[in-house]
Order: C-alpha cells, then sequence, then structure tokens
C-alpha cells in the first residue's frame, strides 16, 4: 500500500512538472506566434514605409530594456567592438578622441604605438579621414572607422598648431596594429618604501601585469614596505583575471568566487592556482563609486580576508555575471547568467533589476534587507551594496569655475599651448608650473567665454520663473536684480580663488603630453588626498593592524 500511495505520488509529481514544463513552453510558443504576426502586419500595413531591420532592433532594444543594462544584443556590425570590449585587442592606431568645436581632438597617445610612431601628437585635430571630412561626426562613428583589421592602412588629413596663432593641414598614412590596452598604465614607488599599482582594466593580460608590476618593484626596491592598488574608475572586464590579481596577494588554492544561476551546469567556482608574490607586504586598495564588477571581486575578497585595509568610496554594487551567445547572422548575445558571492558569502549586488519604484526606476536593495557576514577574522561586512570601504573618504568635490574650465576644453587647449613653447620639462614627480605660467592661464581665459551659474544663481532664476508664472515678478523685480548682482561673480577671481585646484588639473595634463599616461598619474598622485591617506595607513603599522583586527 505504501508503496503504491509512493507510486501515485511521484506521477502526479511527473505530471504538475511536465504540465510546467509545457505551459512555459505554451507561453513562449503563443507569443512568439503574436509577436510574428504583429511585425508582418505593421511591415504590411503601416501608412509610412518601415525599415523591418530598424524596427526589430527597437523591438529587441525594448525587450532587453526591461531586465538589466548588462544584458545587450549586438548586431552584426557592432559584434567587433563587443568582442573589443571583452578582449581589449583590436587593430588600432593606439589613440583616444573627443569631439570639439565639431571635430575630433586627439585628447591621448599611447606611447610606441602606431599613432605615436608615426608622430601624432596630442591636441591634433582629425579633419579627415580617408577623404572623407570629419566635421559633426558622431564620436562613435569615428571611433568605429579608426578601428580595423590590424596591418590595414589608414589615411589621415589633421590640423595642428605650429604656433600660438598659426597651424597648418598634415597628412598621414598609418598602419593599424593589433593593439591591446594597457591594464596598468602605472607603477612605481610614490614613497622610497611604498609601491603603487594603477589597474585600469581587467583584460586579458592584467593578472600577468599587475604581477609583473609587484614582482619589479619587490625586486628593485628590496626595502618597500608597503603596496597600493588603485582601483578607482576600474570598470571590471573579465572574472578570471580578478582571481589572478587575487592571487598576487593571497595563498594558492583559496577560494575568491562562486558564480550561481539558473543554469545549475554553468555554475562555478574560481580558487587561487598559482604560488602567490607576496602573502604579508601591507596592502591598501584605493576604490569610487566606479569601481565595479571584476573591480570588487578583488577589493571584496581581500576584504574577506583581511588581506588588505579598502579605502575610499562605496564601490559600484554590480554582482552580475555575463556570458556571450552566439545567434545567427553573426549577430550575438551578452546575457545575465549569475550572480557572484565572494568568500564570505556575500553577493555585492546594489540594484534589483527586477523590481521597480512607481516612477520607473530600479528599486536599491533596503538596509533592512542587506545581511551581515564575517571576514576571515571576524570583522562584520555587509551584502547588497558594493564593498563599502574600511576607511570612507570624501568624493573629491570640484569648484564650478574648474569644471567650466576643463569641460569647455580651455585648460586642454592652453595645455597644447604650453607644449609649443616648451620643449621639455622637468620628470612628472619635480615638474610645477611657474607663477608667470599661471599668470599667462589667467590672460589666456580672460579671452574666452567661463560664465556658469552658481547653485545660488540656479535657485535664484527658478524663483524668477516661478513668481513670474504666478504673476508676482513685477512686485519683487527691484529686489530680484539686487539679489542677483549680489550673487555675480568674477571669473577672474574665481580662478585665483581656485588657483591650487586649477593648478594641480594644470599640471597632470601638462605631465601627460610629455610623458603619456604613466607621467600623467604620477603627477596626479603627488596632490591625491587618499593616494596620501593610504601611505598614511602603511606608515602607521598600529592603525593599518587595527582596522583589520575584529576588536577594532
Amino acid at each position: 500500500m505504501k508503496s503504491r500511495i509512493i507510486k501515485i505520488v511521484f506521477v502526479v509529481v511527473l505530471a504538475i512538472g511536465t504540465m510546467s514544463f509545457a505551459d512555459e513552453y505554451f507561453e513562449i510558443s503563443k507569443n512568439i506566434d503574436v509577436f510574428s504576426a504583429l511585425f508582418k502586419e505593421v511591415n504590411t500595413y503601416y501608412v509610412d514605409d518601415v525599415e523591418p531591420s530598424k524596427l526589430m532592433r527597437s523591438c529587441i532594444d525594448g525587450m532587453l530594456k526591461t531586465l538589466d543594462p548588462f544584458t545587450n544584443y549586438f548586431s552584426g556590425s557592432q559584434v567587433e567592438a563587443a568582442k573589443i570590449q571583452q578582449g581589449g585587442k583590436f587593430g588600432g592606431l593606439g589613440i583616444e578622441i573627443e569631439m570639439m568645436n565639431g571635430y575630433p581632438v586627439i585628447i591621448s597617445v599611447t606611447q610606441n604605438q602606431p599613432a605615436d610612431n608615426s608622430g601624432l601628437k596630442v591636441g591634433d585635430i582629425i579633419k579627415s579621414i580617408s577623404g572623407l571630412s570629419t566635421k559633426d561626426k558622431k564620436k562613435e562613428d569615428v571611433d568605429k572607422i579608426l578601428v580595423g583589421e590590424p596591418s590595414s592602412r589608414i589615411a589621415l588629413t589633421i590640423e595642428r598648431k605650429t604656433s600660438l596663432l598659426d597651424s597648418k593641414p598634415v597628412s598621414f598614412n598609418i598602419q593599424r596594429e593589433e593593439i591591446q590596452e594597457n591594464s596598468v598604465p602605472f607603477y612605481g614607488m610614490i614613497t622610497p618604501e611604498i609601491g603603487c599599482i594603477k589597474l585600469k582594466i581587467f583584460n586579458e593580460h592584467a593578472g600577468k601585469d599587475v604581477k609583473d608590476a609587484f614582482d619589479s618593484l619587490k625586486r628593485t626596491n628590496p626595502n618597500m614596505k608597503g603596496m597600493v592598488l588603485d582601483l578607482r574608475g576600474n570598470p571590471g572586464g573579465l572574472l578570471n583575471e580578478a582571481v589572478n590579481i587575487v592571487n598576487v596577494f593571497v595563498e594558492k588554492d583559496q577560494l575568491v568566487v562562486t558564480t550561481k544561476g539558473k543554469v545549475d551546469e554553468w555554475n562555478n567556482t574560481f580558487k587561487t592556482l598559482n604560488d602567490p608574490s607576496d602573502t604579508k607586504i601591507p596592502l591598501v586598495l584605493i576604490t569610487n563609486s566606479s569601481s565595479a564588477s571584476a573591480s570588487e571581486i578583488v577589493s571584496g575578497t581581500m576584504q574577506d580576508y583581511d588581506r588588505g585595509v579598502v579605502i575610499g568610496q562605496r564601490t559600484y554594487g554590480k554582482g552580475l555575471v555575463q556570458v556571450t551567445k552566439p545567434l545567427s547572422y553573426n549577430t550575438i548575445l551578452k546575457v545575465t547568467t549569475a550572480k557572484y558571492y565572494i568568500p564570505t558569502g556575500r553577493c555585492i549586488q546594489a540594484l534589483l533589476y527586477a523590481e521597480k519604484n512607481a516612477d520607473g526606476s530600479v528599486k536599491r536593495i533596503p538596509d533592512s534587507l542587506k545581511v551581515a557576514f564575517k571576514t576571515k577574522g571576524g570583522r562584520t561586512v555587509w551584502d547588497g551594496g558594493g564593498v563599502d570601504p574600511d576607511v570612507k573618504l570624501a568624493k573629491p568635490e570640484h569648484s564650478k569655475i574648474a569644471e567650466t574650465l576643463f569641460t569647455k576644453h580651455y585648460m586642454f587647449d592652453f595645455c597644447t599651448n604650453y607644449k609649443l613653447t616648451h620643449d621639455t620639462i622637468s620628470d612628472p614627480a619635480q615638474f610645477k608650473l611657474t607663477e608667470k605660467d599661471f599668470n599667462d592661464f589667467v590672460a589666456y581665459i580672460r579671452t574666452r567665454d567661463c560664465s556658469y551659474k552658481t547653485e545660488s544663481e540656479e535657485k535664484l532664476e527658478a524663483l524668477k520663473d516661478a513668481a513670474t508664472e504666478e504673476k508676482y515678478f513685477d512686485a519683487v523685480k527691484g529686489q530680484y536684480e539686487a539679489i542677483r548682482k549680489k550673487l555675480e561673480h568674477d571669473k577672474e577671481q574665481d580662478i585665483i580663488k581656485n588657483k591650487e585646484e586649477i593648478i594641480t588639473v594644470l599640471e597632470n595634463e601638462i605631465a601627460g603630453r610629455y610623458y603619456y599616461a604613466y607621467g600623467k598619474v604620477k603627477k596626479s598622485y603627488q596632490n591625491d588626498p587618499e593616494v596620501t591617506k593610504a601611505i598614511e595607513l602603511i606608515n602607521d603599522s598600529k592603525q593599518y593592524t587595527e582596522l583589520l583586527s575584529a576588536k577594532k
């Protein structure tokens, strides 16, 4: 009797499971049929001609928009760009551009890459590519043209300043080469006893690049007593490279990350595979709100093992894993398949993409639902909101005048002029602008439009709009004008008041003109409060140890 009941239950469960599967399959099949019929009717009967490919792309993008921003469809023409994003390898020139006054301008040149070897310079204006004008093109369109097959050639006509007042056209015919984005634009000693590695991206050589950089610093600086790993602004990349970077500082065969999703056979566990370089040296990791994904695996794992102190701002909070799936006609789908969990078992995903607020925005995981976990040494850490630093530092703020000078490219243009009149500068660590240089900058800005509105001015204008709409403005117009005049700011005085900040930005940019990305980063670290704090922590062994202790 008992065995008969078990058989009946088994059959019922099997039937329910089969029905459930059949229902799900029917829903998919039904909706595909409905969509196919609708698509056909619109194409056939809509009053104006429609482009089926554009219509379909809108449908696909609209569907994926309901999921998360990391699940994307790539058409055949976008596949190459997607491969670049995944692996960081492509045929190109080794430049970065930005649109200024309707034309692409070179804002960065990678050392010893085709553009650099051919003589292209930061500040060059690209007027045409292969005979086609670049005027008023979109940046992404210009980027697509610049990238191509390795060994293919590309013709550029640029406009280059030859003096403060004159410029001339120069033509180049350059062979593209396979470009591997440099994951470590800077490594070096920031004090006689403290090293630093800036990690820009997790591409396929990131783990090796970090290990080589660390081993080189350790070998050439036997008295090195601490290491800073700068992850600020690093958007992530390849998960296995995050594991390799952790392995530089953590023992072999230690858990780093586990991925869990709907498809069980895709779940995976990643452990360190190699002997580490150093498991004892004091380590400080710097993060900010743009440190995401693989950056959070590295910083979170170091925190979970009490292997290093994390300082800065809370990280982005991306605890999702994507894979690429090939589709027909050379298209691909990058789809989120799992969440990842770092050694304590916590997931740092901050947003609930499946849930929306009333205004349509994505819900954040509320503090009430966050769960506490314990690090290896017993410290309390939390899930659901990125990696919270052990030492929280205020986000660097910039003055309105500095932001205006930067976004209007006046600082960039001044640095281009500076390079024209100065053949060389000293090492970035020693380079400083003189008082005359600053006065030259102030004089240069006098001829430029630096207008901007302070927060007070914006609020006053909003008050005027509200008063005008409610027909009260005429009664208070005199008082309004008096307040407006008192709030008016003198752009030259604003520059002088924020002299130190402006000089710092100018010196960083100028250092990059002579010493590439390495020089720009090296110079920036001299006036970086977060780097200064990292140095302070390493030099204060008691404070460093207490921060990693559960008793603090």
